[in-house]
């Protein structure tokens, strides 16, 4: 998971903030998240409400078509 989230760290950094959360240690983001698998990546707005979920093997094109958006201007 690592080398995705750096990956998506060094794209999307100028307009996302970006945090690694394990699964397996209890922590508030983990429990705000309520994960369902892993891996498991989780789009929150400002509020921290959930937008978007991806599960398992992501291809960057999925990423790109939710994030992208989001960083445009």
């Amino acid at each position: 998971m690592k080398p995705i989230v750096d990956g998506l760290k060094n794209l999307y950094n100028r307009c996302i903030q970006l945090e690694r959360v394990n699964f397996h240690e209890r922590t508030a983001w983990h429990d705000l998240l309520s994960p369902f698998a892993t891996p498991e990546f989780v789009l929150l707005d400002s509020q921290n409400n959930v937008l978007y979920r991806w599960f398992g093997t992501v291809e960057a094109e999925e990423f790109a078509a939710v994030l992208d958006p989001l960083c445009k201007g």
